[in-house]
């Protein structure tokens, strides 16, 4: 679910642009955005984002198209405004998408879950259960990245099995002492000119683990 916090910025800047493109906007659509561009059709579209804005995309403008796989059918530079939430951290080539999300649009807004958000979980007395052997969920299963920004650059980190089977590299209600905010829960992004990416790649099995254990230690350090 998007920032709310950044929602009002990025209808008003997508009302404000003759050509908005959304870019996996297919489970939640952005009414204020002229294209879309989704694996998906146009006649299985979720609610939208925006439900107060009529839709500004069509049948002939939602075009049906893998993200992962360049080139997108737009010109250079086409949009004036792009919108691309909860889609890099659930793709297999999330540096492809941004590279081409950079071609066809001159600004934009990026969101992703944080990678604090997913190393938390949430449920009361996750780390009991799991030395019990019911590890609780931890983060979102289904995401296939951790992902980090810096200014307009983000860092993908490919998530491992060992966030979801020692408790030691995840963060609990009770480590943290609350619940994480909405603010700490995602990472959203207004680019202008241009966005870049780079992944992380950890091989090395212990590297991994000492890497998961420091970024969950400087999370607590941080957020407590």
């Amino acid at each position: 679910m998007i920032l709310r916090r950044n929602l009002p910025q990025v209808i008003a800047r997508a009302l404000a642009s003759a050509r908005v493109l959304d870019v996996g906007g297919w489970y939640l659509p952005l009414n204020a955005a002229t294209h879309v561009l989704d694996i998906n059709p146009h006649a299985s579209r979720g609610q939208p984002l925006d439900p107060e804005n009529p839709e500004r995309f069509t049948a002939a403008t939602w075009i049906v198209h893998d993200a992962c796989v360049p080139p997108w059918p737009f010109p250079d530079r086409f949009f004036e405004f792009s919108f691309c939430s909860h889609l890099l951290e659930d793709v297999r080539d999330p540096l492809a998408v941004v590279r081409e999300l950079t071609r066809v649009a001159k600004s934009g807004y990026v969101e992703t879950p944080s990678r604090e958000r997913e190393i938390f979980a949430k449920e009361r007395w996750a780390g009991l259960a799991a030395r019990f052997g019911r590890p609780p969920e931890v983060g979102f299963y289904h995401h296939r990245w951790f992902v980090e920004a810096e200014g307009a650059h983000l860092r993908f980190l490919a998530k491992t099995a060992e966030v979801l089977r020692d408790p030691d590299y995840y963060l609990t209600r009770a480590a943290l002492g609350r619940k994480m905010r909405e603010e700490e829960s995602g990472i959203g992004i207004f680019w202008e000119g241009n966005l870049t990416a780079e992944e992380t790649i950890i091989i090395d099995a212990d590297e991994a683990r000492r890497d998961l254990r420091r970024f969950r230690d400087g999370v607590l350090a941080r957020l407590r």
